[in-house]
Parts: C-alpha cells; sequence; structure tokens
C-alpha cells in the first residue's frame, strides 16, 4: 500500500511544479540516430563519474517542456523540448552532466527513504491538493495542503533541492574532467530562468519547490565559471555536427514543412540542412524530393544513418526493394545497433524474405535497447514459416515490452504448448508466465487498496 502511495505522490509532485507529465502520457519516440547522439555525448560524462555507458538506457520523451530526468536506477529520460532548445551541445552536455549526478548520488534511493519521514496522512492530504489545483482549483488545492502536513511537505521537499544542489556540484566536476566549460550549464539555466514564469509564477514559494530557485543555481554556476580553466573550450567537432544534426531531424519530424524549410532553406547543403530537408519532404510525402535530398545527404555523409534515412523513406514510399539495399548498408556500418537491424528485418519481411529476416531480427534482439518492433516482426516472420511456437514467444515478448501482461500471458502460454521440443525456448515462456501472473497479482493487490 505505501508504495503505491509514493508512487502517486512523486507522480503528483511532478505535476504540481511544472515539470512534464509521467513518459507514458507523453510518449517515447525511437530514433537510431539521436539515441546514438545522445549516448556518445554522454559517454565521457559517465566514465567521469565511474559508470559503465553501456548500464545506462537514453529515452527519448516526445514532449514540448524542457526538461530531463533519471527514473528507475540508470535511465535517463531527454523530453524533445529539452533537445531542441539546448541550441549548443555543451547546454546537452550540461544537463547529462547534473543528470549523472544524480545516478552516481543514488538520490533515488535516498529520496524514497527520505519520504518515509513524513506521514501517510500529509502525503495524502498533498497528493488530495495536487488533484484539485491539476483539476483547475487552485484556492481549493492551496487550502487542502494548508490543512495538511505542511511542514512535513516543505521536509520532503528539502530533500529534492538539496539532490538537485548536489547534481549540480557532480555536474560541475564532469564537465571539467573532460575539458568542458559549465557555462553549458549556466546557459541551460539561463534558458530555465526565462521559461521559469510559465511554471511558477512571479511569486510562487520557493520553499514548495523541487528545486532550488533558478537565480540561486545561476550565481553559483557564474562562480563555477570564473573558476573553470576550461571557460571557453568547445566540444569536439564530430560531437557539434552530430548534435546539429540531431536538432535539425528532430525539428524536422516535429514541425510542419514550411517551418523547417524556412530554418534550413533549399540554399543550404550542409549535413544538417540536407536532413531537415528529407525530412519535411518526407513528412508531406513529397517522396521524390526527399529521396532526392536524402541521396545527397549519403553522398554527403555516407554512415549508417543516412543511409538509414534513405531506407525508410524509401520503405514508406512503397519502393521496397531500393530501400533494402539502403538498409543493407545501414546495417553493415552500423552491425551493432538494434534499432537499424530491426529496420532491416522489417524489410526483409516485407519482401517475405523470411529466413534471413528471423536470422536478422534474433540477432537485434539480443543487442541492448530492444525495440518492441522487432518481435512483432519476428512473430510475422516465424508464423509465415509454420514455427508457431517461436511465432507467440515472439508476440509473448512484444507484450512484455509492451507491459501488457494479458498478452503476455495469453501468448506465452500458447508457445508453451508449442515448443514441446526446444528446452530453452520453453523455459523462456514459462518465465513470461510467471512474470506476467505476478504483474497481474500485484494490480489486483494495488485496485484493491482502492
Amino acid at each position: 500500500m505505501y508504495k503505491r502511495l509514493w508512487i502517486v505522490t512523486s507522480l503528483s509532485l511532478l505535476a504540481m511544479t511544472g515539470v512534464a507529465a509521467p513518459v507514458h502520457a507523453a510518449g517515447l519516440i525511437r530514433d537510431a540516430e539521436i539515441e546514438d547522439t545522445l549516448a556518445r555525448m554522454n559517454a565521457p560524462i559517465l566514465l567521469s563519474a565511474g559508470i559503465p555507458p553501456e548500464n545506462v538506457r537514453i529515452f527519448i520523451v516526445n514532449s514540448p517542456v524542457i526538461n530531463a530526468f533519471v527514473a528507475g536506477g540508470m535511465n535517463i529520460f531527454f523530453h524533445t523540448g529539452l533537445i531542441l532548445e539546448a541550441d549548443k551541445p555543451e547546454m546537452l552536455m550540461g544537463v547529462m552532466a547534473h543528470e549523472t549526478g544524480h545516478i552516481s548520488g543514488a538520490h533515488l534511493s535516498k529520496l524514497r527513504t527520505a519520504s518515509q519521514d513524513a506521514t501517510i496522512g500529509a502525503l495524502i492530504s498533498y497528493v488530495l491538493g495536487a488533484a484539485a489545483i491539476l483539476g483547475g482549483s487552485g484556492d481549493a488545492g492551496g487550502a487542502i495542503m494548508s490543512a495538511g502536513q505542511n511542514a512535513s511537505l516543505r521536509q520532503l521537499l528539502s530533500h529534492y533541492r538539496g539532490n538537485e544542489q548536489q547534481a549540480d556540484q557532480a555536474g560541475i566536476r564532469y564537465m571539467e574532467d573532460n575539458h568542458l566549460s559549465p557555462k553549458g550549464m549556466l546557459d541551460m539555466f539561463e534558458l530555465l530562468r526565462r521559461n521559469e514564469r510559465q511554471h511558477y509564477g512571479s511569486n510562487g514559494d520557493p520553499y514548495l519547490r523541487t528545486h532550488p530557485l533558478t537565480t540561486d543555481r545561476i550565481a553559483a554556476m557564474r562562480n563555477a565559471v570564473n573558476k573553470s580553466n576550461y571557460q571557453d573550450a568547445t566540444v569536439p567537432e564530430d560531437i557539434a555536427r552530430r548534435h546539429e544534426r540531431m536538432v535539425a531531424k528532430l525539428y524536422a519530424f516535429l514541425e510542419t514543412k514550411a517551418r523547417t524549410l524556412r530554418k534550413w532553406p533549399e540554399s543550404e547543403t550542409s549535413e544538417a540542412a540536407l536532413l531537415a530537408q528529407s525530412v519535411a519532404y518526407f513528412r508531406d510525402f513529397e517522396y521524390e524530393k526527399a529521396v532526392k535530398k536524402a541521396i545527397a545527404l549519403v553522398k554527403l555523409a555516407p554512415d549508417a544513418f543516412s543511409y538509414d534515412m534513405l531506407g525508410q523513406i524509401l520503405y514508406e514510399s512503397g519502393n521496397l526493394n531500393e530501400a533494402l539495399i539502403a538498409y543493407r548498408k545501414s546495417a553493415e556500418l552500423a552491425p551493432n545497433n538494434a534499432l537499424i537491424l530491426t529496420d532491416l528485418g522489417k524489410a526483409l519481411v516485407s519482401l517475405k524474405q523470411d529466413e534471413e529476416a528471423v536470422e536478422v531480427l534474433n540477432r537485434a534482439a539480443r543487442l541492448p535497447n530492444p525495440s518492441s518492433t522487432t518481435q512483432r516482426q519476428l512473430a510475422i516472420a516465424y508464423g509465415r514459416l509454420g514455427n508457431m511456437g517461436e511465432s507467440n514467444l515472439a508476440l509473448a515478448r512484444e507484450a512484455a515490452l509492451n507491459n501488457n501482461s494479458e498478452d503476455m500471458l495469453r501468448y506465452a502460454v500458447l508457445a508453451k504448448d508449442l515448443l514441446k521440443d526446444n528446452a530453452a525456448a520453453r523455459i523462456e515462456a514459462e518465465d513470461l508466465i510467471a512474470d506476467a501472473r505476478r504483474i497481474q497479482s500485484k494490480k489486483d493487490e494495488e485496485d484493491s487498496v482502492f
């Protein structure tokens, strides 16, 4: 019961302080190039903190709010609003350094311990107050919280602010360790201050915030910049180039063609411009123009992600054989990227080359950062090959990745019955059945509390 209450309370705290809504409400974006770029930018910072980069997963939240956060251990979530507004790579790396400070400081586990100092009644009153405010009754919500355990709430929030200050200081160290100026962090705080009014208003109580006052953080960061030996240092040229491409690609996928082409007009022929233009035309169903721009990008920058973009445009415009050629080249250049291998597997499935598709998709499934699409395509290929046991097992894995315990249980049971001659696959099916039943039992227990 207490664990369930803590989850509700923490989500209410996020909503109250202007941070984005929970991830499942906003939706996640999967893109091989963007994820790889963020991971490469973050890797040296993680190493400075003694954290193996392969242990940290990066997620992209489709939300315009300028925010990033750590959740569930070593998972860092970046909002699209943050990526687009951080127009310098140093700003984004400053955020990464800060979030790495949260991971290295084990702040999530400490915060859960600190929350036990607040009484259950105080937490419930805060949840009710948050719900009232989110429902539009600001005055009523404030009254409920005032009537509740306000002192306990303030004490809980002070732990948030203390963690943020520690993460700021750790972030400065990690930037310095990589010969990067903490000015990137300062620039980000300046950006946050410009956007702060919409979150808190001009007269918000500083003791009802989860973060220290931005003005205080700016003052501390200015002091750090003045003391830094790397005030004017910049990121390596390759990181700057990849950051520029990432921002252009993300902007083009989220904005209209007209806005994208105003930002990257036809007269521009850089990698970022060609990528943005190809995506803009692609999203507007002008496939011929999109392919032309993507081919120009491949000629300028013949890397795995350029070929992957060309493959996507060709695939979704119905040119499957040409798409397969582009995807093969992309996979050749990035043989250990799960999303790129999944794209290749998807093209093979569409062309009914199922035996090769199974081999490629199984390789993708064994790599980090799995995609539910990989399992869906595997299920199709296995099904057409007549292997219904493996097909149902793939559907059970897909359901597990999508947190759908009902389908997970249904397909795992079918798989178990059909995989009598495959001991390893049968054991996996049994594990999925046990996991699904455990999840459903937990849900039933939580629902019974309310």
